[in-house]
């Protein structure tokens, strides 16, 4: 075999080992990507889930406000959840907007980076707002549903509304760290997980 002639294999060899390198690059671009949106496809799912939540919610305590409108007590109570439902109907929709306008396959590691910062810092803003704001939203669902469903005024029975109220409010707050701590940031810090083993990657 002449030297000319091992030079080409050579050429040949390194030309299929250069497009095996791209290759494997690509793929495992794709594994850390794909990952990483598949957590953000499973916050969507989440937000949609909690958009149609409070879309219930909110024309069932309409039904209720409007029904027992009469008595000023119901009427405020009812004003107060209604606003409160339709602000959370807004902050779903927003951060609906939001995850759907990360593109983890064309937008920079940077660029999405920040974007999920941004999420996350409107996620602790709503959660602290929630968190002051759990007591009245108990006491006013509490008392437009069970006249709705029950046709029973609590307000006639201050001992049991008081203590059902409290006993609620006060398993709502460890469900609602649980839940937040589970279902947001956990898998926010597995997106960041992921941007950073892409970013390690292609720093390699």
């Amino acid at each position: 075999m002449e030297i000319e002639e091992l030079k080409n294999i050579w050429k040949e060899q390194d030309i299929k080992l250069e497009k095996s390198i791209i290759l494997n690059e690509r793929l495992l671009k794709n594994t850390f990507t794909q990952k990483a949106n598949g957590v953000i496809e499973n916050l969507l799912k989440w937000e949609h889930f909690s958009l149609m939540e409070f879309v219930i919610f909110l024309l069932f305590m309409g039904i209720s406000t409007y029904k027992f409108m009469d008595d000023w007590r119901f009427l405020l109570s009812g004003i107060f959840i209604i606003t409160f439902l339709a602000c959370c109907i807004i902050g779903s929709i927003k951060s609906i907007k939001q995850l759907n306008s990360i593109d983890l396959f064309s937008q920079s590691i940077i660029d999405t980076k920040q974007m999920i910062l941004k999420y996350k810092k409107q996620g602790n803003y709503y959660f602290k707002i929630l968190l002051f704001t759990i007591p009245p939203v108990i006491v006013s669902f509490l008392l437009s549903g069970v006249r709705l469903v029950r046709n029973i005024n609590l307000f006639d029975y201050p001992i049991f509304f008081i203590a059902l109220s409290l006993s609620i409010i006060l398993l709502s707050y460890p469900i609602a760290f649980i839940s937040y701590r589970v279902i947001c940031l956990r898998k926010l810090k597995q997106i960041e997980n992921n941007l950073m083993e892409l970013e390690k990657f292609k720093e390699e």
